[in-house]
């Protein structure tokens, strides 16, 4: 749901994230992220509903998070970007990208 999505502060942020999926992987580079989730901006989008599993490493961090997802927002369908919720993200993963996010904003 969308106000799900307001609730988490979003940080407007570029990372290298690999995505994964039964045909192989690929590295999009994000727009922003959550706790909740992701968005590529200059992605080729996968179909809303599909499942992905994500890696990546915030700034400034050691440890890579890892996660499944799901593509869930495809504002263009015939150009670039998609929405990625995270499924099972690990609970101080999730903290840990909120703490970011924060920061981030707050700095801004």
């Amino acid at each position: 749901m969308s106000f799900e999505r307001r609730q988490d502060f979003r940080a407007n942020v570029v990372i290298a994230v690999e995505v994964r999926d039964s045909r192989g992987f690929s590295l999009h580079s994000t727009r922003d992220i959550s706790r909740g989730g992701v968005y590529f901006d200059r992605a080729i989008p996968h179909s809303v509903g599909a499942r992905v599993q994500l890696a990546f490493t915030l700034p400034g961090e050691s440890k890579a998070i890892r996660c499944d997802g799901e593509v869930v927002n495809v504002p263009d369908k015939h150009g670039y970007g998609m929405g990625i919720r995270f499924l099972d993200i690990a609970p101080g993963d999730a903290a840990l990208i909120d703490s970011f996010a924060k920061e981030l904003s707050e700095g801004a």
